[in-house]
């Protein structure tokens, strides 16, 4: 037995949601499947067909035809209302704000229990999502995230900055315009006032 599966199955009797980094999960839940019951997604971007097969993994009896996410995730949360289950999602840097709900719907349940798998070092869509999950390789998840992501915020202040210069030599060429025009107005009112007198 690995390090990883001993801390996913640590956590997982724990009670808590599990996140894994740039790991093969498929790999951990053949392991995991033998313990819990549980079910593989490739990617959240699998949409319904990924409550589908949630569903069908609880209760290999029921239809589907016709059901709606919503649907589906009631009938999900009736048949693991007493029954643990275990979803591995790979992938999970790619849920998107359509799933992120129904995903949130499910989290909640007392007998349903994730473990994720980020493999790319993306901005995750929504940090208090996450944060209900406990991170196995953490130092390395937060090291390698913070590099990846904060360079961003380096590109946004230098396109920021280049924004400012740009403006700022525009204004101060206006100005130059508004400057001269009002000097050459000084000037002629000046003069004329010496010729009127």
């Amino acid at each position: 037995m690995d390090n990883l599966y001993e801390e996913i199955i640590k956590q997982l009797e724990d009670n808590n949601n599990v996140l894994i980094y740039k790991e093969n999960l498929y790999e951990e839940y053949a392991k995991i499947n033998q313990k819990y019951n549980a079910i593989y997604i490739s990617t959240p971007k699998k949409g319904k067909t990924a409550f589908e097969q949630i569903l069908k993994k609880v209760d290999n009896t029921t239809t589907i035809k016709n059901k709606t996410i919503s649907g589906i995730i009631e009938e999900i949360k009736d048949k693991t209302r007493y029954k643990t289950l275990i979803i591995c999602m790979d992938n999970f840097e790619q849920l998107s704000r359509r799933e992120l709900q129904s995903y949130k719907e499910l989290e909640q349940e007392k007998y349903i229990f994730f473990v994720a798998n980020i493999n790319e070092d993306k901005e995750f869509i929504d940090n208090k999502f996450l944060d209900k999950f406990v991170i196995v390789n953490e130092i390395e998840f937060r090291s390698n995230r913070s590099q990846s992501i904060n360079i961003n915020y380096v590109i946004l202040l230098l396109l920021s900055f280049l924004m400012f210069i740009l403006f700022l030599r525009i204004q101060l060429s206006m100005l130059r315009y508004i400057v001269s025009a009002l000097w050459f107005t000084l000037l002629m009112y000046r003069s004329f006032y010496y010729i009127s007198k």
